[in-house]
């Protein structure tokens, strides 16, 4: 029998995954694609190499399904990400809704380290009924007590997170998927050739591989140089961010796609796999609790990759953490 789990799920473990074994396929596409980072091309590698193996029996997969707490929102809590045994699930299928964490509140002063005691205290606050429901019937009132008991104007975000299920790869074929790729990939010669500014950044600086100068809040405060040109910090920065928002985020998302339907159209696995990976049989799909050997986690310093991704889905208005590992699912 074959098990399911959301994209969500899947992504965050393909970005813990690691394989070590020699002779890995690692053509990122039918026709090479010569503006990708590494950890951009190594991100869509991971997806193609776990789909590719993650049939073989022989195979020890050591990422993660246990979810910790990163602090992000109000009802939060460490979990084990859930494996499906009903394709229609409606856990499978569902959206996450949750209330964000305030940054003033998740944060020591003028540090960036988590002042844990101060979230815990707000959740509790936050879940008494009386604050709840008044959080969603009547804001003023909400921002009064709130702002007596920390000191906040501003009240919370409710957050809703859609399920990125296996209904929701894509709605299109291998081969339309292919089709717009390629057609984007013919458009990237026009964009370099669209000014002598486009050509310089992208082409003759290499920066078309860098632009996480504009989608890492690591990078956000750089001031960005062409030898020998005046183009402003500004200018250098609209360019890569039309770059990567027109080109670049449209390839990876349809890449991902595209191997995910090429290799696994349903994101089916088998329960030996997912039991290795940590994941937890869905309740509402009929399971009884299994037993599992632990594996150790993979550590993952490319904070790269991560960065962009959070950066793309605030510019398209979809609520997500930075490193993507919270979505819960």
């Amino acid at each position: 029998m074959q098990y399911y789990i959301t994209k969500s799920n899947f992504m965050r473990i393909t970005r813990e995954f690691k394989f070590e074994l020699e002779n890995l396929n690692d053509t990122v596409y039918k026709t090479a694609v010569y503006f990708f980072s590494d950890i951009e091309k190594n991100n869509i590698l991971s997806v193609k190499q776990f789909l590719i193996h993650s049939k073989d029996e022989l195979i020890q997969f050591q990422g993660s399904g246990f979810i910790p707490d990163r602090y992000n929102y109000v009802y939060e809590k460490a979990r084990h990400a859930k494996y499906h045994k009903n394709i229609a699930c409606t856990s499978l299928n569902s959206s996450y809704n949750d209330i964000e964490i305030p940054v003033e509140i998740k944060y020591k002063v003028g540090t960036g380290d988590l002042d844990i005691d101060r979230i815990e205290q707000f959740r509790a606050w936050f879940k008494q009924p009386e604050i709840a429901n008044l959080y969603h019937s009547n804001q003023k009132q909400f921002i009064e007590k709130l702002q007596i008991k920390f000191q906040l104007v501003n009240p919370p975000k409710p957050i809703e997170i859609e399920n990125g299920g296996i209904k929701k790869v894509s709605n299109f074929t291998e081969k339309e998927l292919e089709n717009k790729i390629d057609e984007l990939i013919k458009l990237v010669g026009s964009l370099y050739a669209q000014s002598d500014m486009h050509s310089e950044i992208l082409v003759k600086n290499n920066f078309s591989k860098r632009t996480y100068y504009v989608t890492s809040k690591k990078y956000k405060d750089v001031n960005l140089y062409i030898n020998g040109k005046n183009y402003s910090n500004e200018e250098i920065r609209a360019v890569l961010t039309e770059f990567y928002t027109k080109i670049k985020k449209p390839i990876i998302d349809l890449l991902i796609d595209y191997w995910i339907i090429k290799l696994n159209p349903n994101l089916d696995f088998n329960q030996n796999i997912l039991e290795q990976m940590e994941f937890e049989p869905c309740k509402l799909c009929g399971h009884s609790r299994c037993n599992y050997i632990p594996q150790l986690d993979i550590l993952d310093n490319d904070d790269e990759w991560e960065l962009a991704s959070e950066y793309s889905n605030s510019q398209q208005k979809i609520v997500n953490d930075i490193t993507n590992d919270d979505l819960p699912f």
